[in-house]
C-alpha cells in the first residue's frame, strides 16, 4: 500500500467518532432495518439451518453482513463497517482509474476532498445501507474492465465480470451503469476469439449468482415488478409531481433537474458548479475511448433515473463517482488562490460543515427511533396500530402484535389496543391513502385516550372503547 493511500482511511476515523462518541449505529429508516433483519436470518441459517425466508433486494450486502457478524458479533455494526470500508476501497480505486485514464499521478487530496468528503458519500459511509458497497463493487468492476480493454489480460476480464455481477446482485440498478463496459469487454473478447475465457467466465458468474437464486428460488426476477420500474417513462423527465404507492410526491424540480443534482447540489460536491464553464472549452470534448464509455454510462444511468417517478438523491451516487472521474482533469485545474494549502483547507472545512448540516437529519431520526423504543418498551405485548416507526420498533426488538396502517384498510378494532401515529405526516403526505384513511376510521369508530406525545409530532393513543 502506498503512503498516499492512507488518506482514504480517514472515513474510518470519522465512523469511530460517530459510533463510539455519539452512539450512532447507522440504523435509519425502513431499508436499514430490513438489511439487519435479513442479515440476522442468514446468520441464523448458517448456525441452525433455519431457512432465512424471502427478501426483495440484492443479496450480497446482507450476506456479507451475516458473515462479518461471526467476527464482530453485532449485525448492525457489521453492516456499518462494510459501508465505511467500502468507501476506503472505492477512494483507492478511483485514484487507480484516474492514473490509468490520464497517465498521470493523481492528486490524492483532490480525490479525497471531492469524493470521500462529498457529504452524500461521507454520510452514507456510516449508514447501514448498501449504497457504498455497490459503489465499491462498481468501481472495482470498471477498473478491471478498463484494464482488460487496455491489456487483454484474462485475469482482468474474470475480476471485472465477477465484481460486475456482485454489484448487480447488491443493487440491481448497477446493471444500467455497467452495461456499456460489459458490452465493450465482451466484444473485445469475442473479436479476439477468447471463447474459452467467455465460457469459463459464464460458469463463474453462475456460481456467483447462486446465493440470489437459492434465496429467491420462487421469484428470482421479482425485482422487475417494482412499481418504479413498471412506471418508468421518458415523460417523467419533465415532471415533478408523482402519485406513487407511498403517496403523492411533490418535488421542487422536474426530474431533468433532479438528475443534474450531481453537478449542482452541495450534498454531492459544492464546487462542481465552477466546472460548468469548462463545458464551453474545446479541450473538454477531447476524450479517448475509455472516457467515452464512462460518459455513455453517466448519460444512460441519468436517463434511467430521470424516467423513474421518484426522486432520491442517494440513488445518484453511482453515477456521481463516474462524473468525478470524467471531470478529474478539470477539477485538478480549479484554482481560486495561489496558495493551494489555503484552498484545500477552505474546501475541507466547507465539506465538513455540509456533512454536519445534511447529516443531522439522519442522526435526529436515529435518536428519535431509539427514544421511541425506550418509550414503547413498557407497553409491549399489546396490539399496536402503527405506521412508519413500526420497522424501527421491530428491528430493535420490541414485541407487539403489529398492525401496519399502510398495508391494508382496517374496519374492526380491538379495545385496549394502542395507536402510535404521526398526525402531521399523515395529513401532509397520505391523503386518500391507507394510512390516513385508517387513522380517520379509528377516530370515528373508537374512543381514544392520549397516553403520550413526543416533541417530534408522534402521539400514542389507547383505544378505551368502541363506538
Amino acid at each position: 500500500m502506498k503512503k498516499s493511500d492512507y488518506i482514504y482511511f480517514i472515513p474510518i476515523l470519522f465512523w469511530a467518532i460517530c459510533y463510539f462518541g455519539f452512539s450512532f449505529d447507522g440504523l435509519y429508516g425502513q431499508d436499514a432495518y430490513e438489511y439487519v433483519r435479513f442479515s440476522n436470518s442468514l446468520h441464523n441459517y448458517f448456525i441452525s439451518d433455519t431457512l432465512p425466508g424471502d427478501y426483495f433486494w440484492g443479496i450480497y450486502y446482507p450476506l456479507l453482513g451475516s458473515l462479518l457478524t461471526f467476527i464482530v458479533g453485532n449485525t448492525a455494526l457489521a453492516l456499518q463497517l462494510i459501508s465505511v470500508i467500502s468507501l476506503t476501497i472505492t477512494g483507492i480505486y478511483i485514484r487507480k482509474i484516474i492514473a490509468f485514464l490520464y497517465s498521470e499521478k493523481p492528486n490524492d487530496i483532490v480525490v479525497f476532498l471531492c469524493f470521500c468528503l462529498s457529504p452524500m458519500v461521507f454520510i452514507h459511509s456510516v449508514l447501514v445501507m448498501s449504497d457504498m458497497l455497490t459503489c465499491c463493487l462498481i468501481v472495482l468492476s470498471i477498473y478491471h474492465f478498463l484494464s482488460f480493454l487496455e491489456g487483454s489480460k484474462n485475469k482482468s476480464f474474470y475480476l471485472g465480470s465477477i465484481f460486475c455481477m456482485l454489484a448487480v446482485l447488491t443493487r440491481y440498478v448497477a446493471v444500467v451503469l455497467l452495461v456499456p463496459f460489459a458490452i465493450m469487454v465482451f466484444l473485445k473478447a469475442f473479436k479476439s476469439k477468447k471463447f474459452k475465457l467467455l465460457f469459463l467466465t459464464l460458469s463463474i458468474l453462475l456460481i456467483v449468482s447462486l446465493p440470489h437464486f437459492l434465496v429467491k428460488s420462487q421469484n428470482s426476477l421479482q425485482f422487475l415488478s417494482h412499481s418504479w420500474l413498471q412506471n418508468w417513462n421518458i415523460i417523467n423527465l419533465f415532471k415533478s409531481d408523482f402519485i406513487t404507492v407511498e403517496g403523492p410526491r411533490n418535488n421542487h424540480f422536474i426530474n431533468l433537474i433532479y438528475v443534474l443534482y450531481q453537478l449542482l447540489h452541495p450534498i454531492f460536491f459544492s464546487y462542481l458548479i465552477f466546472l460548468l464553464p469548462s463545458f464551453f472549452k474545446k479541450d473538454f470534448y477531447k476524450t479517448n475511448t475509455n472516457q467515452n464509455i464512462i460518459l455513455i454510462s453517466i448519460l444512460l444511468f441519468s436517463l434511467f433515473m430521470g424516467g423513474i417517478p421518484y426522486q432520491n438523491k442517494r440513488y445518484l451516487l453511482p453515477s456521481f463517482i463516474l462524473i468525478l472521474i470524467f471531470m478529474y482533469p478539470h477539477l485538478n485545474k480549479i484554482t481560486f488562490v495561489n496558495n493551494k494549502k489555503l484552498l484545500y483547507s477552505f474546501v475541507f472545512f466547507t465539506q465538513m460543515s455540509l456533512i454536519l448540516f445534511f447529516g443531522k437529519q439522519f442522526y435526529d431520526r436515529n435518536v428519535l427511533e431509539k427514544e421511541m423504543v425506550i418509550e414503547m418498551e413498557k407497553y409491549q405485548g399489546k396490539i399496536l396500530y402503527v405506521f412508519d416507526i413500526d420497522v424501527a420498533l421491530q428491528g430493535r426488538g420490541l414485541h407487539f402484535t403489529y398492525k401496519n396502517l399502510f398495508l391494508q384498510k382496517y374496519t374492526k378494532y380491538e379495545q385496549e389496543a394502542l395507536v402510535l401515529i404521526n398526525e402531521k405526516q399523515l395529513e401532509e403526505q397520505w391523503k386518500e391513502k391507507n394510512p390516513l384513511i385508517n387513522w380517520e376510521n379509528i377516530q370515528q369508530k373508537c374512543v381514544l385516550m392520549k397516553l403520550k406525545t413526543s416533541d417530534k409530532n408522534w402521539s400514542l393513543y389507547k383505544i378505551t372503547a368502541l363506538r
